[in-house]
């Protein structure tokens, strides 16, 4: 992940560059520059995915910047740091979809969690792109392939769901994947589908466990991992009340209906 800093005070630029723990956050390259001319230079020959950009930068500002990359360039997610405190300069970024907003100066940890909150924004929507493009190729004419920005939260859900079936995921965990308040996310995810969120997530990991039960050989404890759950016992129960029989005894049945 690469991020350029953009401000036209060096000591500024310099102080991130060198306070910030950067690996930390996952930013692999950090890239400078003094002026929004000299951002566009950057742009225009590295891959920039975090721009961290001040707004007051005479003749011109970061606003200016930031239609211009959106114009050029998809998926980078700006955090805007200044430090000017006026209503009219945030109501502006908000309006550009500026992904934060700090006064600065503002303590390297404050920087540092903006930037890995903006990390995964823009790890998910690579995640978007990449699924988008396989979906494309299998040639399905599914709701997936439709891009992130005309996706609803609660597909968006569901696709989180399904991409991570294998860990054990909490709503907390998809709220924060898409950007939403978790009691938000649950209250919207029931109204849209009938289900609560965590009745939804456990029903989707017991549709994968009897796939693999009923058309592989897979051990039952693997296809419990699989699925989420690292107590093998807990996942037999759960799977117990979900269908009514024992992971081995579906197995069985399901082996017997095809004979």
């Amino acid at each position: 992940m690469n991020v350029l800093i953009v401000d036209d005070q060096p000591e500024v630029v310099e102080s991130m560059v060198f306070g910030v723990n950067w690996t930390r956050v996952g930013v692999k390259n950090v890239f400078t520059a003094y002026s929004v001319k000299e951002a566009q230079s950057v742009f225009e020959r590295e891959r920039i995915d975090i721009l961290l950009c001040d707004i007051e930068m005479p003749p011109t500002n970061g606003f200016v910047l930031l239609r211009w990359v959106q114009e050029r360039f998809s998926g980078v997610v700006c955090i805007f740091l200044t430090s000017h405190a006026e209503f009219e300069y945030a109501q502006e970024a908000v309006k550009l979809g500026s992904f934060d907003y700090i006064l600065q100066p503002a303590p390297y940890a404050e920087i540092e969690a903006a930037v890995e909150r903006a990390g995964g924004k823009v790890r998910e929507a690579e995640n978007q792109r990449r699924y988008n493009a396989y979906v494309r190729y299998r040639g399905e004419n599914s709701e997936e392939e439709k891009p992130e920005v005309e996706q609803t939260p609660v597909h968006r859900a569901m696709e989180y769901i399904r991409r991570n079936i294998d860990r054990d995921i909490s709503r907390t965990d998809i709220a924060e994947a898409i950007y939403l308040n978790p009691e938000y996310l649950s209250r919207l995810f029931k109204r849209e589908t009938g289900y609560s969120l965590n009745d939804y997530i456990v029903t989707e990991k017991m549709r994968v466990a009897q796939s693999l039960l009923g058309d592989t050989n897979i051990p039952v404890s693997i296809i419990a991992t699989k699925v989420g759950y690292s107590n093998f016992s807990y996942f037999s129960q759960v799977f117990k009340k979900y269908t009514g029989l024992t992971p081995g005894d579906y197995r069985m049945a399901k082996r017997r209906s095809k004979l």
